[in-house]
């Protein structure tokens, strides 16, 4: 192998090995705090090995986007997932992403120049949303951080309209990653019922109509 083929690979193990190192590092410090991943660490969020290992579109892809849709993403950070989401549901459609730290709403803003795109400082048991207008949810690794989840699972269901969906997916890479028995639970107790599911081999995505 050619001298500079063999520096290349020796670079490329040690970006991967810091980056690794990271995450690890990220995951335990929130298992130990279990609490809101801090606006703070926003950059934290689109580490490059993120788009290796979970492309933004290919976990968009399961939640069944389409053009025209008015789509609510509830705690999407600095935007991970949010350029990919205003590109599937068209310039006829929405996404609506609501955070409840501003700073994760300033970096999305920065990161995110989309026509159709509305980001909101907000709660997700009081949503500052009409009943009856939003045709899909998502919510990616989020639930486990928020206090009161059926709550937020009640309110997600009140601004449904009738055929809306709910799609949640986790991972057990997250620190506050839900099961999947306990996600059906508290679902239930929200008035949802599972309409299918896709299972990977650390994680799932689920997803829900009211019943």
């Amino acid at each position: 192998m050619p001298r500079i083929a063999r520096v290349a690979l020796v670079i490329a193990g040690v970006v991967s090995g810091y980056y690794l190192i990271r995450l690890i590092k990220e995951y335990l410090g929130e298992r130990r705090q279990r609490e809101v991943f801090s606006s703070d660490r926003a950059d934290d969020l689109l580490n490059p090995l993120r788009s290796v290992f979970m492309p933004a579109r290919r976990t968009l892809a399961k939640f069944k986007l389409a053009e025209g849709q008015t789509v609510l993403e509830l705690g999407p950070g600095p935007g991970y997932h949010t350029i990919e989401a205003s590109q599937m549901v068209g310039a006829e459609g929405r996404v609506i992403c609501l955070d409840i730290q501003r700073g994760m709403i300033e970096r999305l803003l920065s990161r995110v120049n989309a026509g159709n795109v509305r980001a909101i400082v907000g709660d997700a048991t009081q949503l500052p949303l009409r009943d009856g207008t939003i045709d899909r949810a998502y919510l990616v690794t989020v639930l486990g951080e928020i206090p009161d989840p059926v709550a937020a699972l009640c309110e997600l269901r009140r601004v449904f309209t009738p055929a809306g969906v709910l799609a949640i997916d986790e991972t057990m890479r997250d620190s506050d990653y839900v099961r999947l028995k306990a996600m059906r639970r508290m679902c239930a107790d929200a008035g949802f019922v599972q309409i299918a599911h896709h299972r990977s081999a650390l994680g799932y995505t689920a997803l829900f109509r009211a019943s």
